[in-house]
């Protein structure tokens, strides 16, 4: 490895590294060099070299062995994580190259599961999306998405298409998500999916549904998304409340 001439944020270290093992530069089971050899090599402090490490770790391809080092994954292959309630900020860290496409968009009475889910009226309109995303020009993942008219009437095909949907969506439309419900499970390709993944049909795939909520309790959007499972992770963090905080006694 080359030193390079200045300080490296860790994504870039990150991006490196990973470039050399998916090249096959760093082969499978290959140690790799120290913390303090990699902070000489890349002019970054430690805590810059951990960090990094860390998102290749999440990524599943290095093992870091307490008492050992750290080494290429026996079979190293690349799984984005995708914590589920912070997709953009888990896509910016380990996929910062991940585009989205915007396959369609129109304004429809929202269907009868929609409207439930929503909590509004089967009549009520809804603007409709389904984009697909898009690593290095291979679809990997894409979602439905319905919105309700009253939050989501100053979106355009630019806001829809934006891989931090989320924050551009509260900021468009004046609002704030507080909380949301969410469900994941594993289910086989279906010919639909097969379509836009360019998978087979009957292979797995993750699949979630996040109904967002703002703090007056009104849901205001229901997302379907599907992953390959072989390039996605979910991964959850939970905080555990004290006994006082639950009102347990």
């Amino acid at each position: 490895m080359t030193a390079t001439s200045s300080k490296v944020a860790y994504k870039s270290v990150a991006d490196i590294l990973r470039r050399r093992i998916l090249a096959n530069e760093l082969k499978a089971g290959e140690r790799l060099p120290t913390e303090r050899e990699l902070c000489g090599n890349f002019s970054a402090s430690r805590i810059t070299i951990r960090r990094a490490l860390q998102i290749l770790a999440d990524e599943t391809l290095i093992q870091r062995r307490h008492g050992s080092g750290t080494f290429v994954s026996p079979t190293p292959s690349r799984r984005i994580p995708i914590l589920g309630t912070d997709f953009s900020g888990s896509v910016a860290a380990h996929a910062p190259e991940l585009g989205r496409r915007l396959e369609t968009w129109r304004w429809q009475s929202a269907p009868d599961n929609v409207a439930t889910s929503l909590q509004m009226k089967s009549d009520g309109r809804v603007l409709f999306a389904r984009r697909i995303d898009l690593l290095k020009d291979d679809p990997v993942a894409f979602d439905e998405v319905y919105l309700p008219e009253q939050v989501a009437d100053q979106l355009d095909k630019q806001d829809l298409s934006d891989i931090r949907f989320l924050e551009r969506w509260q900021k468009v439309q004046s609002i704030h998500i507080d909380y949301l419900t969410q469900s994941v499970e594993a289910i086989a390709a279906e010919t639909a999916h097969r379509k836009r993944l360019k998978g087979k049909v009957g292979a797995p795939l993750l699949k979630e549904v996040s109904t967002m909520f703002l703090a007056s309790g009104e849901a205001c959007g229901l997302f379907t998304s599907y992953y390959r499972s072989d390039l996605f992770r979910l991964t959850s963090t939970f905080r555990l409340q004290s006994s006082s905080e639950n009102g347990l006694e």
